[in-house]
């Protein structure tokens, strides 16, 4: 039980609960393994943090929200395994978590490698945990923890094999597995976090169609906000619910702080991270991957995303 715990749990001074919603709410108490065992027995549902109070990752979690990025998720698990790496799949509710796991890393490493490995097949709309390279406000990033009950569905999650048979027969046996997973090596995290292999466009399928013709507008800033609706760019990166609303990917959100405003065409964070237009989103979506988050580069990455050739 102890070394499951340490497998998943890098922190002790506080941890999240699921609520009957499916949210999750952060106790500041410290962490006691009674807690595992009532998880593991369906009392009680606990998440994981990814990041401990130093920023090191122990896992890396790619978590596909959709049938078809599961299946993408299992390519990877296949490709993974011809280069001896060991990823371990989880389904959940919509589609499923693929684990891997290392010894204690920065969490910037964990990251730049999860996002080399997305890189690789083109793959867009999984989310990577953690979320982020470091700690500045509060214990970070989560994922609930495996083999305990869905609050919201009642369900439980085993592990499984890319055929989709369980990795072992019952709770135990997979808790015992899990308690000692196979490691990333550190030179194939160095490997594929500095690898610059091209990636085969040809197979990868555009988020957006391509325009069949220039939108109207005489700036380039106006032809990129009439090509498309905000609610048809944003819903690529945020999953919304029947009103429009979901969970802000700008900050810990557990309670849907976002929505998008289809009548006057705007995006909104009413926890404080603002809004705007299609170009605002991008520049923080921009920000939030490390990348240039300039006005110029900005619209120039959406030109070449949306705009006719």
């Amino acid at each position: 039980m102890r070394r499951y715990a340490k497998t998943f749990i890098p922190r002790q001074d506080c941890y999240p609960i699921q609520t009957e919603d499916g949210r999750y709410l952060t106790i500041k108490r410290r962490f006691q393994l009674d807690y595992l065992q009532a998880h593991l027995k369906g009392i009680m549902t606990l998440g994981a943090y990814a990041l401990d109070e130093h920023s090191r990752a122990r896992w890396l979690c790619l978590d596909a929200d959709m049938p078809e990025q599961w299946g993408e998720l299992l390519k990877m698990t296949k490709d993974l395994e011809q280069d001896g790496i060991t990823a371990y799949l989880e389904p959940s509710r919509r589609g499923g978590h693929l684990w891997l796991f290392f010894s204690p890393i920065p969490g910037a490493t964990a990251r730049q490698f999860g996002q080399r490995l997305l890189g690789r097949y083109g793959l867009q709309g999984i989310e990577l945990f953690p979320k982020q390279d470091v700690l500045k406000t509060g214990p970070g990033s989560l994922v609930r923890l495996p083999l305990g009950k869905h609050r919201l569905t009642g369900q439980r999650y085993y592990f499984v094999t890319p055929e989709g048979e369980p990795i072992a027969p019952s709770v135990r046996e997979q808790v015992r597995l899990m308690s000692a997973p196979q490691i990333v090596p550190p030179d194939y995290i160095r490997h594929v976090s500095t690898e610059r292999s091209p990636v085969d466009l040809s197979q990868v399928k555009p988020l957006f169609p391509e325009a069949s013709h220039e939108p109207a507008g005489a700036t380039l800033s106006e032809r990129l906000k009439n090509s498309i609706s905000v609610y048809d760019f944003v819903r690529r990166y945020v999953e919304l619910d029947q009103n429009a609303t979901g969970c802000c990917p700008f900050h810990e959100d557990q309670h849907k702080s976002f929505g998008v405003n289809r009548e006057e065409n705007f995006w909104h964070c009413w926890a404080g991270c603002g809004g705007g237009s299609i170009i605002d989103f991008w520049m923080k979506w921009r920000q939030l991957q490390g990348l240039d988050s300039s006005f110029t580069a900005t619209i120039k990455s959406m030109a070449d995303m949306l705009l006719p050739r």
